[in-house]
């Protein structure tokens, strides 16, 4: 074999995409019930199709994609009982790992939360939907992270995969931007419980955010509505 030429990694291939389609879903980015071409994601991804089937498969694994039986897979619909019990998971999950990064709050994490919150404040004001969704989710892993508990965070890992396409949803919905502003305004909450390491302040300000979230999004949407794909 020619010493000049590196061999391909494929397997870095696959986890990049497969690392891309996870994030697509904890920030919204696909909606629930939506349908996953292979070859639309692999032309999107500038990759073939076999890391897209790989990232595909694991995910489906994961619970956060289903396979129906036509073969087609979706991202996992959206109904009131599976909404109800993941917001429920979500606010003793993540209510738990807050509680835990209280513990362990440095000056350096509160810095960093405030910037991404400030970057979040700013997509709000700008109405940037993307950067709404993208700036929630750095800010709630950047505290579970923080928590420094690997098993707790594959557990809201896996949640997050199935509940961002509902944000994604969300920001399709009239006046959904104050939602996010009173996100900003309760992360600020959050921040503020952390820099006093004051555990169960820091606890009740993140499971708020996520009750309040959910309670607007319960006034403003019909289940019985269809979701419409959104122009983007």
């Amino acid at each position: 074999m020619d010493q000049k030429i590196k061999q391909i990694d494929v397997s870095t291939m696959q986890e990049r995409v497969y690392q891309e389609l996870r994030d697509a879903l904890y920030q919204g980015r696909f909606m629930p019930g939506d349908t996953l071409n292979l070859r639309s994601l692999a032309e999107a991804l500038g990759t073939s199709p076999m890391p897209v089937r790989e990232a595909i498969q694991r995910l489906t694994a994961e619970n956060a994609l289903v396979q129906m039986p036509n073969r087609a897979t979706r991202v996992v619909a959206l109904t009131p009982s599976n909404f109800e019990e993941w917001t429920r998971i979500r606010v003793e999950v993540e209510g738990y790992a807050t509680r835990r990064a209280a513990m362990r709050a440095t000056p350096e994490l509160c810095a960093r939360l405030r910037a991404i919150n400030e970057t979040f404040r700013a997509a709000v004001e700008a109405e940037d939907s993307h950067g709404m969704l993208q700036g929630n989710q750095r800010f709630h892993f950047t505290i579970y992270r923080a928590a420094q508990a690997e098993e707790l965070l594959k557990i809201i890992e896996s949640l997050w995969l199935r509940f961002g396409p509902i944000l994604g949803f969300v920001r399709n919905l009239p006046g959904s931007s104050v939602m996010f502003e009173r996100g900003v305004q309760i992360h600020d909450r959050v921040i503020a419980a952390l820099e006093r390491r004051d555990a169960r302040a820091a606890r009740a300000a993140l499971t708020l955010d996520i009750r309040a979230a959910a309670s607007w999004f319960h006034h403003h949407h019909d289940f019985n509505e269809p979701i419409v794909k959104r122009a983007d």
